[in-house]
């Protein structure tokens, strides 16, 4: 007779979840570092983790993937607010870092050319030029009224409202969307 035990996903993934008591981070020469203590197991020790959100546009404190140098999964963080103050903080720094979003505030030009777009725009401090490969693919709505693009460097702009752009900025992007 043929087993037919029905397998679960908890039973093929199991997600170890860090918080103040089982893990440790650190500022270690500008990069961040984390001592962990697995249930049934021996202190590890990370010299350099790197994280990555679940959801980087709505729950941005939440939900928090802490991989090791090889991207391989140490655990999830449910919510930052499960560390104290130093540690939340310097969690929060480093997401800043990797997840800056330029704010466009106007949109001076937008170039075809052989499957790529030239933007040049003013952001919240400055004119920016950046080069966008697929522009329907690497632009996302967010909301009806709030858009994201992406770059060829991985690098987010925001529009945080269509209905605010002046008129020309926004003829220059509603091809796209």
């Amino acid at each position: 007779m043929e087993d037919t035990k029905k397998t679960t996903l908890s039973d093929v993934i199991k997600i170890e979840y860090l918080n103040s008591e089982n893990a440790v981070f650190a500022d270690k020469n500008g990069f961040i570092s984390m001592k962990y203590k697995p249930e049934n197991s021996d202190e590890k020790e990370y010299d350099r983790v790197f994280l990555h959100r679940g959801f980087p546009n709505e729950l941005t404190d939440k939900y928090i993937s802490v991989l090791d140098r090889d991207n391989n999964e140490i655990g999830m963080i449910r919510d930052l607010n499960d560390f104290g103050d130093s540690a939340k903080a310097l969690l929060q720094r480093e997401l800043k870092r990797k997840y800056h979003v330029f704010t466009i505030r106007k949109i001076k030009s937008v170039k075809e050319k052989y499957g790529y777009s030239y933007w040049n725009v003013t952001d919240e401090t400055t004119e920016r030029e950046f080069t966008v490969q697929d522009t329907y693919k690497s632009i996302t709505k967010i909301t009806a009224d709030r858009v994201y693009v992406t770059d060829i460097d991985g690098n987010r702009y925001e529009i945080p409202s269509l209905s605010q752009l002046d008129r020309r900025s926004a003829k220059r992007i509603e091809i796209f969307l």
